[in-house]
């Protein structure tokens, strides 16, 4: 990697982070505009965020003469062919993935080769993983130092790639600010006051306190034989990623649900959350889920959904009245979407006979720490290339905002 890449990556990657944490900042905001913060709060976001933007004017100047540094240094080194078209959109999934391909084969994928725009664009995410290099032999594997951060965006498509995994995964609301392992959340508030005119306005008092996230290390491993590297880049890209999105996914889904917060997890919804145990035994879902919503406080229902294991949700749905009549439409019907003012979803990945209810977007808090890294481990007696992923997420929910129902021990 040349020095101008090297200074353009790290440039972008502190491009990223302002960004995102001025997105926190405004979301923030909006969220409390009306029953959160107070004036001298408002006041103190809203300087931080000015701050951010001037900040953010300032590296894009750095970021365009790092630019102007890189590719001159990629025209004297002679290695990457320059685009003619200096404006030509760069498909980031397809340049991470020839990327990927280029640095794997040491070069010998020329069809991986980037151009000046898809380098500059990765520039915000290669770098180096690994301090040492070791050759493979007949009874152990290589060690390949060329790793890489995956970008943003294709991280974000990887984790995303199948919004079916999950429901309660899908509704997640993950930032990516980095180091962040606290989260502010509102306890109380004063309330507004009515007052006679012209008497005094009492100032609205609010309590703030601090969720302590628990960080999860996450990693995993997917094996890629030479012949599956030896796929068409398109092939590839699609290949690559949904195969690193299977594997990192089924590792939050999990921990997302029922994270511990210990042992590298993360603290997960239903870790602590409010109890709504139901009768051992018991098939009267809808009994338990009218207790159990009873149960969850008024000001947290506000966006809340029902999310139900799939035996329950099938119970539910093709219930009978006792005339044999489905008590749903469950023939193009829309079957059992709403209970109550919730919406409902079925979870395959809650365990037989469980359910949550709760506002996961907005009580659920996580941020990705570390962005995911690929290393790749090479065996050239095997045949096979080994990618290893690797990401830490810190994640908990805010007390008392989630309710969760499962049969009571015998």
């Amino acid at each position: 990697m040349t020095s101008g890449v090297q200074e353009l990556r790290d440039l972008n990657l502190e491009l990223t982070s302002l960004k995102a944490k001025k997105d926190a900042i405004k979301k923030q905001l909006e969220e409390h505009r009306d029953n959160g913060f107070t004036d001298e709060q408002i006041t103190a976001s809203t300087q931080e965020a000015i701050e951010i933007r001037d900040k953010i004017s300032q590296l894009q100047d750095k970021i365009k003469e790092a630019q102007e540094k890189a590719e001159q240094e990629n025209r004297n080194k002679g290695d990457i062919k320059l685009m003619e078209n200096e404006n030509k959109k760069v498909d980031i999934r397809t340049a991470f993935a020839k990327y990927v391909l280029f640095e794997s084969t040491k070069g010998q994928r020329k069809d991986a080769a980037l151009t000046d725009a898809e380098y500059r664009a990765l520039g915000v995410a290669t770098t180096t993983t690994s301090e040492t290099f070791k050759a493979p032999s007949a009874s152990e594997d290589g060690i390949n130092n060329g790793g890489l951060f995956i970008p943003q965006e294709v991280m974000l498509d990887i984790l995303r790639e199948e919004t079916v995994d999950s429901p309660i995964y899908n509704d997640v609301v993950t930032t990516a600010i980095k180091g962040k392992i606290k989260f502010p959340y509102m306890v109380s508030k004063s309330g507004a006051k009515v007052k006679a005119e012209l008497s005094d306005t009492e100032n609205e008092s609010v309590k703030w306190d601090i969720l302590n996230g628990a960080t999860g290390n996450y990693t995993d491993s997917i094996v890629i034989t030479f012949e599956e590297e030896a796929m068409a880049i398109e092939e590839f890209t699609d290949y690559l990623i949904e195969l690193i999105g299977q594997s990192m996914r089924e590792l939050l889904i999990n921990d997302y649900i029922y994270g511990t917060g210990t042992g590298d997890h993360v603290k997960g919804i239903t870790n602590g959350a409010i109890d709504g145990s139901y009768a051992n035994g018991s098939t009267d879902y809808l009994a338990a889920l009218e207790a159990a919503i009873k149960k969850l406080p008024v000001k947290k229902r506000a966006g809340a959904k029902i999310y139900l294991a799939s035996n329950i949700f099938d119970a539910i749905t093709f219930t009978k009245d006792k005339n044999g009549n489905y008590i749903l439409p469950v023939l193009n019907g829309g079957g059992f979407s709403r209970l109550s003012a919730f919406p409902v979803a079925m979870d395959v990945n809650l365990n037989a006979g469980e359910f949550v209810i709760g506002n996961v977007s907005k009580w659920y808090k996580a941020n990705v720490n570390k962005p995911m890294e690929l290393g790749v481990d090479v065996s050239n007696q095997k045949r096979i290339k080994t990618y290893t992923t690797h990401m830490m997420v810190t994640a908990t929910p805010v007390p008392n905002s989630f309710v969760y129902g499962k049969e009571a021990e015998a």
